[in-house]
């Protein structure tokens, strides 16, 4: 899989819409869907953005979003519905907009979800490495005996934390947030997870500088959203020190 991800996949039971949507999203890779085994066929692991009209698949959008999930979970969902929808059910997109689609709308929309997208996938791959980088760390207590995979892992890592810094200055605070409460991070074994998030787990808020050694009467000083990422209890900062320099990915900005 080439990084970025830049593939938008549009279903869209109307063909005038979906190829004006194509028009639109020009600057992207898109490919259009009017069926779903159109969709089956359009679908893989690099795209980002998927724009999905409310009525796809007879009204049953749940085959779809289940192949994203479990197939691309980094790839984020546009829902369009009609607007005389008074109740619309709950459907599992990351936003969602009323037709008639505007062009600005759609493209401003794909572009935030899109570099969401790439954020995550980002994060997901730079989690597992410097989880790896820490195991190693630990168990070698500091010193490395297989120093050539040592050196790949810490370049790849390097790497990563290089595109990551190159798609954080476009992305809102609201946008890295959403990303970090939404990303799963797999554990390593429970015995070496634990002892090694212990180890890397900071201090303090690194925004408001609140103590997270101690919990007071208000409640929990930091909250746990997944390995090695917490959000602060008072200003609500989500910090992910999954280095073990302690270096924050969340707050790059260039």
């Amino acid at each position: 899989m080439e990084l970025p991800v830049s593939t938008v996949v549009v279903c869209e039971t109307n063909r005038t819409r979906a190829d004006l949507y194509g028009l639109w999203l020009e600057g992207y890779d898109s490919r259009l869907a009017l069926t779903n085994a159109q969709f089956d066929e359009a679908f893989d692991a690099g795209v980002a953005v998927l724009v999905l009209d409310d009525s796809f698949g007879g009204g049953d959008p749940g085959p779809v979003l289940d192949r994203v999930e479990s197939a691309a979970p980094h790839c984020r969902v546009l829902g369009v519905r009609d607007r005389d929808e008074s109740e619309p059910g709950p459907r599992r997109y990351h936003q969602a907009i009323e037709r008639p689609v505007f062009e600005e709308d759609l493209v401003e929309r794909v572009e935030t979800l899109s570099h969401r997208a790439n954020y995550h996938l980002l994060l997901d791959k730079y989690y597992r490495t410097t989880v790896l980088l820490s195991v190693y760390e630990w168990r070698a207590d500091g010193d490395p005996t297989d120093e050539e995979r040592y050196e790949r892992l810490l370049d790849r890592a390097q790497r990563l934390r290089e595109y990551l810094k190159g798609i954080r200055p476009r992305m809102r605070d609201e946008d890295v947030r959403a990303v970090a409460e939404s990303i799963a991070v797999p554990e390593v074994d429970d015995d070496d997870a634990a002892s090694v998030e212990s180890k890397y787990r900071p201090d303090e808020c690194a925004r408001c500088e609140r103590d997270w050694t101690a919990s007071g009467g208000d409640g929990d000083a930091a909250e746990k959203l997944g390995a090695y990422v917490w959000r602060c209890g008072d200003c609500g900062h989500v910090d992910m020190r999954a280095d073990p320099s302690h270096r924050r990915v969340s707050s790059f900005k260039g």
